[in-house]
């Protein structure tokens, strides 16, 4: 853990006191939520649930690791065990809202925040350009799941969405009031899953990363990457 920065060494907090925790994190995560869930499954409710997995540092339990034998790769096999751990622990909670029968009216976001920094802790961006503090597809393309089954049939998402839109898809479901003295960056993207809006929910997407002064501009299918000291 010596090589991670000061922010990921602090105490896990309940009501802003530190707590002890007796088990694998990633399951203590798990245990938390569906203990959330069950307190709170007769009303609206709104859960976040922040999985740190397979982040740094590179740790795992038997439990999931030997689910992994065939990987000889001591980092591989351990990032595969905790991404496992999560499988799982999304999975737990799948099940608590259908035993609670509130799955079908549940909405649920699943993403990540940012493609792996291989070669470092064994992750693996496929064909995407470069990883993490990219901004390239390596770097900010990520996977983003939604389930809401009472209103969504399964299908695969071609256009680009983005995080940005969960915010005003949520706000405009429940009838929350939106700023009216700022723009938003999202979209509801509720009417194009539905098929009752065609086209992109983004024409243009921009990504800017201040730390070294990458910007990129996405249009359509094109995109343009550049540093500060070029032009757009």
């Amino acid at each position: 853990i010596n090589d991670e920065p000061l922010s990921y060494k602090t105490w896990i907090m309940r009501d802003h006191k530190p707590e002890k925790t007796d088990e694998y994190l990633t399951d203590e995560f798990s245990n938390e939520a569906l203990k959330f869930v069950e307190k709170n499954h007769k009303g609206p409710f709104f859960l976040y649930l922040a999985y740190n997995a397979p982040h740094g540092p590179l740790q795992s339990i038997p439990k999931y690791l030997d689910r992994f034998d065939h990987i000889k790769n001591k980092k591989r096999k351990t990032y595969a065990a905790m991404v496992s751990a999560v499988d799982d622990g999304v999975g737990r909670l799948l099940d608590k809202l259908e035993t609670l029968k509130i799955a079908e009216n549940t909405i649920i976001f699943f993403l990540s925040d940012n493609g792996g920094p291989e070669p470092k802790n064994g992750s693996n961006n496929g064909p995407l350009r470069e990883g993490k503090s990219s901004i390239y597809e390596g770097g900010n393309r990520i996977p983003f799941a939604m389930q809401w089954t009472r209103e969504i049939s399964p299908m695969v998402y071609e256009y680009p969405i983005s995080s940005l839109d969960i915010l005003p898809t949520i706000a405009t479901i429940t009838d929350a009031p939106l700023p009216a003295d700022r723009s938003l960056d999202g979209v509801n993207i509720l009417p194009f899953l539905k098929g009752e809006k065609q086209g992109r929910p983004h024409q243009t997407l921009y990504v800017r990363k201040f730390d070294n002064d990458l910007y990129s501009v996405r249009d359509g299918d094109m995109k343009l990457v550049t540093k500060k000291k070029n032009s757009i």
